[in-house]
């Protein structure tokens, strides 16, 4: 037998809502595209300056940004975390403390194998999360049960927390203080839009910290 065979799969993504097929393939990358300029149109810009506004304040009173996610928004949660911390400090002088909670396999390993997978974020959360520290968490669905256990933790420590969510919010939309909903059922589309938000958040903050964007 292929071991291939006997592995069973998360169907959390099933029903997602796909380009159209039906003429082609240049016409499904239009779809894809007209899909996704649709979707940033749909997007509260007053909800994304607030939370580029927590960022500034964190940075300001040296207070700490911790990021996670699973999979592509885990990758999301590391790429952002080289403009935060590197970025920031080259070009606003002074240090960001910012943190992505994926980004140590071992420490992920041990948890999930001393633990549970649930706890891989949790444990880590509540090692570095501080009062009024800023806890941004990712998830496509809005389900992720690991996401979730995070934020309950950074929520129990005070942190002010803030969703980057999809497929209409999930439970992540409802626990954190502050979220973006991208009201799509397609992974894809969703992780598309995450990293666009990551990258507006990072760009309104340095240009804020250079003096070259007002408040």
């Amino acid at each position: 037998m292929n071991p291939s065979n006997s592995l069973t799969y998360a169907t959390a993504h099933s029903g997602d809502e796909l380009p159209d097929m039906s003429s082609g393939t240049a016409p499904y990358i239009r779809n894809y595209f007209d899909t996704l300029k649709t979707l940033i149109d749909a997007i509260d810009e007053g909800e994304v300056a607030e939370i580029a506004s927590l960022l500034f304040d964190a940075y300001t009173d040296n207070r700490r940004l911790i990021m996670c996610g699973n999979g592509g928004s885990g990758s999301t949660s590391s790429h952002m975390i080289c403009d935060f911390q590197k970025n920031i400090l080259l070009d606003g002088g002074k240090p960001f403390e910012a943190i992505a909670l994926t980004d140590s396999p071992a420490l992920l390993l041990a948890w999930g194998n001393d633990t549970s997978f649930e706890n891989v974020f949790a444990g880590q959360a509540r090692t570095w999360t501080r009062k009024n520290d800023v806890f941004i968490a990712i998830s496509g669905s809005g389900n992720s049960p690991n996401v979730l256990r995070a934020v309950e933790v950074a929520n129990e420590l005070g942190a002010i927390t803030v969703g980057l969510c999809g497929y209409g919010g999930g439970k992540l939309a409802q626990l954190t203080q502050k979220s973006v909903v991208i009201r799509k059922r397609n992974m894809q589309l969703v992780e598309d839009l995450h990293m666009v938000l990551c990258h507006v958040l990072f760009s309104a903050l340095r240009d804020r910290i250079k003096g070259n964007l007002a408040p």
